[in-house]
């Protein structure tokens, strides 16, 4: 219950009162002391109605007001109190009450704009307004908190907090609340200094120190936690911080492995039982989670009153003790609870690994009309289909298996229903799923043995026993099995394949130099897991005493790692390879160290290996290139254009000179150095003039020119560039930058010219179509939209020109057919545009009600479209003309909301509208508003409000 800031009580037994109203002035103050609020607001009513000249009146109303929001009855409130700012001459305290008590009930009602509306209509200038104006900006920052929205709340408890009222350490503490609760621990912790400082912490002080130890240990500031916890633990109340304190202490404590310290203040709490309990659950949970089951148990057999949540922690832990007895008793009377997915789940695999598959498969049933999580359903499924694998109940198994299949189609999913197949021996069903296997996982390792000798069973049941020789040996080429050779040999006696079966059986033993080559094989194919395993195998050999082949072990893993990706272990194996004596393609280990700090983000380590790479003869003017390009990538385009210099004058290679003086004129035209990128250009044109870059650079200096306004030396450069390039694309590009350069030159001439120069017909026309547009050379533009709407590139297109073309003669059925020809197509830039003059047509010939709904289509349907908010205006003056106030007042008041401009338009309509419907508190609303946008044009609305200043 709110508790009631100004309740005028006593307003009253004074002399020069009749009996009568004495009496009944006694009887309501008594109803409000009493708090029986709802008949002391009929009372109320009674007293208005029974003395209509009382001069109690205005204190009464107000009073209903302020009860109305005690009771929760916030839009009675806000009627109420608006009437009294409309009827009553108040003085400017109690306007400011009012304006408070409608901010609490605008908040109530969660209309925080409103309330922030009447926040700002209190008066500031006294003492108590400014109290008030402190109180009703902490009532809105408290509202933004209850609902969640703790940014918006912070910004309002900012504001209140300026104004250094008598609210000041309130606002304090909800800002540091606010901030808690937004995850800002450090700001929590700011504020709360200065609550402290207020010096009124009293009643709050639980809350304040557990904010204080909670924002620290969110922080990892837990000797500091510790301390405020503590000083919570310690205070006498019984707060409910008090309780979420000492778990907190002792989860921390366990945390740091200081148990004694969390036994100490586990029995420090004995005097207080629930509490206690409380805490050795804490102790049960913690343990159970870091898999400590043993001493889970231990502190859940201590609570003292046990609650299945108690009992689910004893059953799990004696689950992972192996104690399957007791689990399964435990878990057994957790059937009708909330654990009741857990306990079946739990029986069924305690049943299981008591190798009771039967009571599994004759209790399976439990599990219908569960509610099941995916993982839940996937293991019990498991449980079930495993049971009668086991009991050789194969059709039952497959059944499980298939439903985990139907969930989540995994390799373990696929293979389990494999295998149970191939008992089953369903060969058409298990050749498919052999055939999905081999499609899904061509690389496994894990169950590619199994799969091949199933595989191959299957093969030699159909009679393809050379088809089986081939599966075998295929898996052959990549793993060398035993199991898998000894089959091999059998199936190719079977088949007399003699010969073959001599090649196996004369197979070589395992050496440290069949190891490498497995490494260099694997690393060929992409395994690089195994690569890895097969070269550590001989890195870690202490009785490997071949030198060389050592070396190739380790350059080697490096090579593997780049090639894996893993390039922290690439850098740390090959700077050790570097610090040491090896010379092995020592120089593509430093490289490749580069490489992997570069892709790292760590281009100056880059740069540092590159320098060194540069002291070999071989590979300087290659390491002098990267080091341009590492500065490229950062966007340090100067020392980039001075490492790419060094390469231009002193590379020996010719592809770096040419790529070094081109890639500083790439950087010189990101850093728009014209004059620069200009001489360079030049020397590029004549060192290089066959160069296949040479288009690139000339479209740069095109664009470059064409930013700086130099249109005249833009084209210039793509008219050189049309002229020089074989690449048609380029070619393409040049020519529709001269036509949009001559456009923009309003040089009709030379864009004739060019557009003429299009090879393709119906591009032509649609630049033809676009420059007659422009020269307002309607029937000449005609005559090419004509064409265009024959095309596919450009139906649209022409569509729209003739729609406009019949548009702008009044001939709207025409125009109409060219506009809905672009609806009517799948994809099209100017659906918007079309179907907006639809609804202009439809509006024009009377349509009014089709022409609303086209508005409201395309502004729905296109949202960021240029004719959206034209739409919307267009829309809601349609609801006008049908009558529909109530639809076009919506409408507008939309727009007030969402655009910046034409505020005043969309007020005065809101206005007219609401006094039109006779809704004349709603048009005061706007009508403020109106004012407080435009006062010279509110003026003349004034006539039509009187009363007090109503929000």
């Amino acid at each position: 219950m709110r508790k009631l800031k100004l309740f005028i009580a006593g307003i009253l037994i004074c002399s020069g009162l009749l009996a009568s109203e004495k009496e009944d002035i006694k009887f309501l103050d008594e109803l409000f002391i009493q708090k029986k609020y709802s008949m002391a607001l009929q009372e109320s009513n009674n007293f208005l109605k029974k003395y209509p000249r009382s001069k109690y009146i205005k204190n009464i109303r107000i009073r209903m007001g302020q009860v109305y929001y005690v009771e929760g009855k916030y839009q009675e409130a806000i009627n109420t109190l608006n009437n009294c700012l409309k009827d009553l001459k108040l003085n400017q305290n109690e306007s400011n009450n009012i304006y408070l008590y409608l901010v609490k009930s605008y908040i109530g009602l969660k209309d925080f704009d409103t309330a922030i509306r009447g926040a700002n209509l209190i008066v500031k200038t006294t003492p108590e307004g400014k109290n008030d104006y402190e109180e009703a900006l902490l009532a809105i920052g408290k509202g933004y908190m209850d609902n969640k929205d703790y940014i918006r709340a912070q910004k309002e408890l900012t504001n209140a907090l300026t104004v250094q009222g008598k609210n000041y350490e309130d606002v304090v503490l909800n800002l540091a609340l606010s901030a808690y609760n937004n995850s800002q621990y450090i700001k929590t912790i700011v504020y709360l200094d200065e609550y402290y400082r207020g010096g009124k912490v009293g009643g709050n002080k639980d809350l304040v120190n557990y904010l204080y130890g909670s924002s620290y240990y969110k922080t990892n500031e837990t000797s500091k936690a510790l301390e405020y916890f503590k000083k919570v633990k310690d205070n006498n109340s019984n707060s409910e911080y008090k309780t979420i304190s000492v778990l907190t202490m002792i989860e921390i404590y366990l945390k740091q492995g200081n148990a004694r310290e969390a036994e100490n203040i586990l029995s420090s709490l004995s005097s207080d039982p629930k509490l206690y309990n409380t805490a050795l659950k804490s102790f049960g949970d913690f343990y159970l989670v870091r898999g400590s089951n043993e001493a889970a148990l231990g502190y859940y057999n201590k609570i003292s009153n046990k609650d299945i949540d108690v009992w689910y922690g004893i059953a799990l832990s004696q689950y992972r003790l192996k104690d399957y007895k007791n689990s399964l008793d435990n878990f057994r009377k957790l059937y009708p609870t909330k654990y009741k997915n857990e306990s079946i789940y739990y029986q069924l695999s305690i049943e299981y690994l008591n190798k009771n598959y039967k009571w599994v498969l004759n209790n399976k049933n439990l599990v219908a009309g569960l509610n099941l999580k995916r993982d839940e359903e996937i293991a019990i499924n498991n449980l079930i289909g495993t049971s009668a694998f086991q009991e050789g109940d194969f059709k039952t198994a497959e059944e499980y298996y298939q439903k985990n299949y139907n969930i989540s189609q995994t390799k373990e999913s696929l293979y389990k229903l494999i295998v149970t197949l191939s008992k089953l021996k369903d060969k058409t069903k298990l050749d498919n799923l052999l055939k999905e296997y081999n499609l899904k996982y061509p690389t496994d390792q894990e169950y590619k043995k199994n799969i091949t000798i199933i595989t191959s069973d299957n093969l030699l049941g159909n009679g393809q026993g050379d088809k089986a020789i081939e599966i075998y040996k295929e898996y052959l080429t990549t793993n060398r099995d035993p199991e898998i050779v000894s089959s091999l040999i059998e199936v190719m006696i079977a088949q007399k394949k003699y010969g073959d079966v001599m090649q196996y059986l004369n197979i070589q033993e395992a050496s440290l130099d069949n190891t490498y080559q497995k490494g260099i094989a694997t690393m060929g194919m992409g395994k690089y897991d195994e690569a890895e395993m097969y070269f550590n195998q001989i890195i870690n050999n202490s009785e490997n005493q071949d030198k060389s082949l050592l070396e190739k072990a380790k350059y080697n893993l490096i090579k593997n790692y780049f090639l894996w990706e893993r390039y922290q272990d690439a850098i740390s194996s090959g700077e050790t390879y570097i610090s040491g004596d090896n010379l092995l393609g020592l120089e593509d280990v430093v490289d490749k160290v580069a490489i992997s700090y570069f892709r790292l983000d760590n281009p100056e380590k880059a740069r540092e290996y590159f320098e060194k790479l540069k002291l070999v003869s071989n590979m300087g003017d290659y390491a002098q290139f990267q080091i341009g390009e590492t500065y490229y990538s950062e966007k340090k385009y100067k020392e980039a254009i001075d490492a790419y210099k060094v390469s231009a004058e002193t590379s020996r290679n010719p592809e770096y000179k040419e790529k070094g003086l081109y890639w500083q004129i790439s950087s010189l035209y990101l850093l728009k150095n014209t004059d620069e990128f200009t001489k360079k250009s030049k020397e590029f044109f004549t060192t290089y003039p066959n160069s296949r870059l040479k288009d690139n650079i000339l479209l740069m200096e095109g664009e470059l020119y064409g930013t700086q306004g130099n249109t005249d030396n833009s084209l210039k450069t793509y008219e050189k560039l049309y002229g020089e390039t074989k690449d048609e694309t380029l070619k393409e590009k040049s020519l529709m930058k001269i036509i949009e350069l001559s456009q923009n030159a309003k040089d009709i001439k030379k864009e004739i010219e060019w557009i003429n120069k299009i090879t393709n017909d119906n591009k032509k026309s649609y630049y033809m179509a676009k420059h007659f547009q422009r020269e307002k050379q309607a029937e000449e533009a005609k005559v090419e939209f004509e064409k265009l709407i024959l095309t596919e590139d450009y139906k649209d297109f022409g569509s729209l020109g003739l729609g406009d073309y019949y548009y702008s003669k009044k001939d709207y059925p025409k125009a109409k057919g060219y506009y809905e020809n672009i609806l009517s197509l799948d994809n099209s830039a100017y659906k918007d545009r079309a179907l907006y003059q639809v609804a202009n047509i439809e509006k024009e010939t009377g349509l009014t009600k089709e022409a609303v709904r086209n508005y409201t289509k395309l502004y729905v349907l296109y949202p960021t479209s240029e004719y959206a908010l034209e739409s919307k205006i267009r829309s809601a003056e349609g609801y006008e003309t049908l009558n529909s106030f109530n639809d076009a007042i919506a409408q507008y008041d939309e727009l007030l909301k969402t655009e910046s401009k034409n505020k005043d338009y969309f007020l005065e309509k809101l206005i007219f509208l609401n006094l039109k419907i006779e809704k004349k508190d709603l048009a005061k609303v706007y009508y403020e508003e109106l004012k407080r946008e435009n006062l010279k044009l509110s003026e003349k609305y004034k006539d039509f409000f009187n009363g007090g200043e109503n929000i």
